[in-house]
């Protein structure tokens, strides 16, 4: 499938807004990224979420992940691993949406390494017009990050402002 098309309409889609400039979109306001969500089931997304909150180490995120995206039992929870298996994930429907609630829950350290983990396949996948992307929701309005994937990971566009973050 392509990824996309040159077609009017096709540039007010919200996973254009978003793979235009990346492959994350951060988000505050839960009822944001509720919306957002809703319309990536609209178009067919297949949706996992996450909840970082209950990650109390790295071999519980790791196991979540491995579990939820459906990775083999020889997956080796660790980043390479993740980078592994993120490479050979099957991509349906529309395409894959990850969310991670209450990312910034986490130390920055492991969000930086998890975010590039996920940008570098999510750039790798769109090459076959398979599209990955990550919503990322942080209960701080003043969360940033260095870029990820050598890409810069910006707000969403109803948040994009620091005063609708107020």
């Amino acid at each position: 499938m392509a990824t996309f098309n040159d077609i009017e309409e096709v540039f007010h889609r919200l996973d254009w807004s978003i793979l235009q400039n990346g492959w994350i979109s951060l988000y505050w306001k839960k009822s944001i990224l509720a919306k957002d969500i809703e319309w990536f089931e609209k178009e067919n997304y297949n949706i996992v979420e996450f909840d970082c909150k209950s990650w109390t180490d790295i071999a519980e995120m790791h196991g979540q992940l491995q579990q939820k995206l459906n990775f083999p039992d020889h997956y080796g929870k660790n980043f390479d691993a993740l980078n592994d298996c993120l490479s050979d994930i099957e991509i349906n429907g529309t395409g894959q949406i990850v969310v991670f609630n209450h990312l910034d829950s986490i130390d920055i350290k492991t969000i930086h390494i998890l975010l590039d983990v996920f940008a570098d396949n999510s750039r790798k996948h769109i090459l076959f017009g398979e599209r990955l992307i990550v919503l990322a929701q942080v209960d701080s309005p003043d969360f940033k990050i260095d870029p990820v994937g050598a890409t810069k990971v910006s707000w969403n566009k109803q948040e994009w402002l620091d005063s609708k973050r107020r």
